[in-house]
């Protein structure tokens, strides 16, 4: 008796945790799906960190169709500035259970408006700043004013042209519940701390800082203009940490902290300007990627957070100074354990770990991570 007791206790048992369990599997997937289903598309303007390969189509010679970038990459290089996936590319992925969707192409590449895309397009170009001049003696880039005027052409006539919508206030709609993604200063700053550079000649550090989140703010308003109401702006990472600086300015600490103090006032002003649109912009949201923090924390304690090396690049540099990996070097083997791929840029490992703790985490993105953005009505 006592036996048959166990059994049906057992049975019972099993049952309700494959019942619990089943439910469980449930919800995590719904809420993955979560984008997705409520976002209609993902718009990304920024610089390198973003750059899904824009500038191989631009007269640079900053792009990086060349192995070993894009080693972890589906089909190799593509130009982006890592061995793998951006930020940008996680979040597309991971949005309405895209997993097996191919990534929709840069917005310059000649194929990537002959299909029906109505998921989005990114328009990030590698050594692009907020201001139009930045980094454009090396080469031409589209500049933040630039990449908003393309998602001008995309809303006002690739969109409309598409048939997908059956008047303008449905597109409205759909941009109002899509997503803007906006990373970009950092190249600004690099143009500030060159000796000589005119920035600095006109500007004091908190002139500049002010300046440029000015600068930002207005962009982020024409945006609002064309349509745009959730919006994701990242802070500038800690550029003082980086190994092309550490480097050339060798501080007697990890990292560079004067450059990142300058870094830190444009930050700051960031959070202020934010909530100002917000206050100004009606029916807006703004979601802070706060990066700085994040990325500082990883390079003083990697092993906290799943990573043994933080200082040394995973490829071998280029002699030239730009930072980028030789073409056709051999990387290192452990890309998941390192922070940075070349002297510049995060290994996609990082990248992930910035993209999914903004995507369904705490902290990070604040005040909402982007599953809680996309649901916001």
């Amino acid at each position: 008796m006592a036996m048959n007791t166990m059994s049906s206790l057992f049975a019972s048992l099993s049952f309700s945790s494959s019942f619990f369990f089943f439910f469980f599997f449930l919800f995590v997937q719904l809420q993955a799906r979560g984008l997705g289903r409520v976002a209609p598309a993902l718009y990304v303007f920024g610089d390198s960190v973003m750059d899904p390969g824009n500038n191989v189509f631009l007269n640079t010679p900053v792009k990086v169709n060349f192995t070993p970038y894009g080693i972890d990459f589906p089909g190799g290089p593509t130009g982006r500035f890592t061995n793998g996936y951006t930020i940008a590319d996680f979040w597309y992925k991971w949005s309405n259970n895209r997993s097996h969707e191919p990534i929709p192409l840069p917005y310059l590449h000649p194929l990537s408006k002959q299909k029906s895309n109505t998921k989005g397009f990114n328009y990030a170009s590698g050594t692009a700043g907020i201001l139009p001049n930045t980094s454009r003696n090396i080469g031409e880039n589209l500049p933040l004013g630039q990449q908003v005027k393309l998602f001008k052409e995309t809303a006002e006539q690739y969109l409309p042209s598409l048939g997908a919508y059956n008047n303008r206030a449905e597109l409205s709609n759909a941009l109002s519940k899509s997503i803007f993604v906006v990373c970009m200063g950092s190249n600004d700053y690099i143009n500030y701390l060159e000796p000589g550079s005119n920035t600095s000649k006109l500007y004091n550090a908190e002139q500049f800082g002010e300046f440029l989140v000015n600068e930002l703010g207005r962009h982020l308003q024409e945006l609002y203009n064309l349509g745009a109401r959730k919006f994701v702006v990242f802070e500038i990472a800690p550029l003082g940490c980086l190994p092309d600086v550490i480097d050339k300015t060798k501080p007697s600490t990890i990292c560079d902290e004067q450059i990142n103090g300058l870094v830190s006032i444009f930050n700051t002003k960031l959070g202020v300007k934010l909530d100002e649109l917000k206050s100004i912009l009606n029916g807006s949201t703004f979601v802070t990627a706060k990066s700085y923090r994040f990325i500082h924390d990883i390079i003083h304690a990697p092993l906290h957070y799943g990573f043994t090396d933080s200082r040394q690049p995973c490829c071998a540099s280029e002699i030239d100074g730009s930072g980028d990996c030789k073409p056709g070097a051999v990387p290192c083997q452990g890309r998941d354990s390192h922070v940075f791929w070349d002297r510049v840029h995060p290994t996609e490992a990082l990248y992930k770990h910035i993209a999914s703790e903004c995507f369904n985490g705490k902290g990070l993105c604040t005040p909402m991570n982007i599953i809680r953005l996309a649901g916001k009505h």
